[in-house]
């Protein structure tokens, strides 16, 4: 950009002012006309733009056209002035704000909006009737004067770097704003006045719900190959309380083939009018503070309606305000220092797949095998420890200080004989038998008396309802009570049942196939890069995950390597939420891939469905911008 003193170089009737805004073509500064006291806005675009004499040619020429119009919805052109690399506009400065500024601050109600978009159908007819199209039609490039008139302002810029291309830089940032751009614009087919009929029916859209009528995820390219590929989302199912009539008018704006829209930004400022006067009657516009100044059938279908409601009958809040769900849309290329070799028809532009991400995705079969081996394993099982010393008490005919587990058969009842107890239990007067599992009882004998004989107390106890429930390696825990109190021994048990016979045992199966179908179809989806799903497919991996890391501990109890206690549970389910995650993230990498790579299949589909070719701008060395 040229600095302020080579600016007032050029422009030396002029002070200039504070900057007013910046983007992609350029810079806007506050200007006042020293003699005439006239308030303007200096557009400078970036010099970088306009380096090359085809540009600059046709930039005058535009400049000259739009001299020439006079129009009270179209911002008016001062001067335009060339100076050393400089290619600089001097409009009508309007300090009212825009109409996406006012939309977000104060927001529009149903009729407000209808006007704001016929002021803007207005203007755009006038220039289409001289043969200038907008192409970068949006609520930010309409402005509020100080009396509340609407005008329409940025015409034909983009034609003039890329005649009838959208243009995108070589990262693949789109010039322009992609929520607004017709498929036709997107694609490099002949534009036409239905092209900003698209724009403004997309603006109208936006104005009546809050929202766009695609969403704006996965960036700028990803945008415009919806309005591409996709129909939009009915204005009926965001928006219920617009008007049917109207919602119609709206959508009919918004077909994708631009033959089946509006011929004509005026016919379609007809159709919504015709349609608010038969829904608020004539009069709706009177008081909304957004005139129509352009008479003509426009104004006309405002003035002559069927509705049996009138404005000033009306309440003006029954329609309510709506306000933008965002606060910005997603944009193109921002930044000043565009160079024209920068730039390409988007038709051309390179779509950036990712890498494979293939780290990641070794990371998450290395902490997978982890969790596997740690529930196989065990890890962190041991054989509960017994409190009583050798010799004092039996269970089934075994000493549960002995090497080992003591083998027990639930079907049968299990025989215990007392010999020795502290002296703080005193004489035995009860059994109870529980058995566990990671740390949860799943049986627990009812407490039977002791009697006393030659070798002992002695007693028997049944367990088996447990039998069906539990089998293989569990930790026992014999509760004693007597006269003084009670003591608990603890003892590993290795039941006669396998655990493949038993309800965990098939818990533990169907486990497995739950966790197998329901991770391969998460990640199913996420490989197929279905945006909408994937943070919960994500989140759905990691409890999956854990869940996994359960099956295998249950898998190397069933399978006789370890029983499993509170920590062999816990340690595994972790290990594999975090292998969850990571399988997770890897394959929502793939799926970017993967989106990325139809997007780029989709771009040389649209390129060989163009009915013109529309020739590039030659850069300066000769190249192809």
């Amino acid at each position: 950009m040229a600095s302020e003193s080579n600016l007032s170089e050029a422009l030396p009737g002029y002070e200039i002012g504070a900057e007013l805004g910046r983007g992609a073509f350029g810079v806007v500064l506050a200007g006042r006309h020293r003699q005439l006291g006239r308030e303007v806005a200096i557009k400078q675009l970036a010099p970088g733009l306009v380096s090359n004499d085809t540009v600059r040619s046709r930039f005058l020429v535009e400049a000259q056209i739009l001299a020439s119009i006079n129009h009270p919805h179209i911002v008016p052109v001062y001067d335009y002035v060339e100076h050393d690399d400089a290619c600089i506009l001097v409009m009508e400065r309007l300090a009212g704000g825009t109409v996406w500024g006012r939309f977000v601050h104060r927001g529009f109600d149903q009729r407000s909006a209808c006007a704001v978009a016929m002021v803007a159908c207005s203007g755009l007819s006038g220039a289409h009737q001289h043969g200038i199209l907008h192409r970068d039609m949006k609520p930010e490039n309409i402005l509020f004067g100080d009396d509340n008139v609407l005008k329409v302002t940025d015409f034909g810029i983009a034609r003039v770097l890329g005649e009838d291309d959208a243009l995108a830089t070589r990262g693949g940032e789109i010039l322009g704003t992609p929520a607004y751009m017709a498929p036709e614009q997107a694609s490099g087919a002949d534009l036409g006045p239905a092209t900003d009929v698209y724009a403004v029916g997309v603006m109208l859209y936006e104005l009546l719900s809050g929202r766009l009528p695609y969403p704006e995820e996965g960036g700028s390219l990803a945008t415009v190959l919806r309005h591409i590929n996709e129909d939009p989302t009915a204005l009926t199912d965001v928006a219920p309380e617009v008007p049917a009539s109207l919602a119609d008018v709206v959508m009919h704006a918004l077909t994708r083939d631009p033959a089946d829209r509006f011929e004509s930004a005026e016919a379609f400022g007809v159709a919504i009018g015709q349609a608010a006067s038969a829904s608020w009657g004539a009069g709706w516009m009177d008081h909304l503070g957004v005139a129509l100044r352009e008479p003509g059938p426009i104004l006309s279908s405002a003035q002559s309606g069927s509705g049996t409601a009138t404005a000033n009958e009306a309440n003006p809040d029954q329609w309510g305000v709506v306000r933008p769900l965002i606060d910005l849309h997603v944009g193109g290329a921002a930044e000043t220092g565009l160079v024209l070799n920068d730039l390409m028809p988007l038709r051309q532009t390179p779509v950036e797949v990712p890498a494979f991400p293939t780290r990641l995705a070794w990371a998450a079969v290395l902490v997978g095998v982890i969790a596997l081996v740690l529930g196989l394993l065990g890890i962190g099982s041991s054989n509960p420890t017994p409190i009583l010393g050798a010799g004092s008490v039996t269970v089934a005919g075994h000493d549960p200080t002995a090497k080992g587990r003591v083998p027990i058969d639930l079907n049968n009842q299990i025989p215990i004989v007392v010999r020795h107890l502290p002296a703080s239990v005193g004489t035995p007067l009860t059994a109870q038998l529980v058995l566990s599992l990671g740390g949860v009882n799943v049986v627990r004998s009812t407490s039977v008396p002791f009697v006393h004989g030659a070798a002992g107390w002695r007693t028997v106890v049944d367990a088996s309802a447990g039998r069906y429930i539990v089998g293989g390696k569990l930790s026992g825990a014999l509760k004693l009570t007597g006269r003084q109190g009670t003591v608990t021994d603890d003892f590993g048990v290795q039941a006669a049942r396998s655990p493949f016979g038993t309800f965990v045992g098939v818990l533990g199966l169907v486990l497995l196939l739950i966790v197998v179908a329901y991770a391969e179809s998460l990640l199913r989806g996420l490989r197929r890069g279905r945006r909408r799903q994937n943070r919960a497919a994500v989140v759905g991996l990691v409890v999956v995950g854990a869940f996994g890391g359960l099956t295998a501990t249950l898998w190397g109890w069933m399978l006789g390597i370890a029983g499993p206690t509170l920590v062999s549970l816990v340690v595994p389910m972790a290990v594999g939420a975090v292998a969850g995650l990571l399988a997770g993230l890897a394959a929502r990498q793939v799926g970017n891939r993967a989106r990325a790579q139809r997007q780029s299949k989709r771009l040389v589909m649209v390129a060989r469905r163009r009915t013109t070719m529309i020739p590039a701008v030659s850069s300066p060395d000769g190249a192809d911008s």
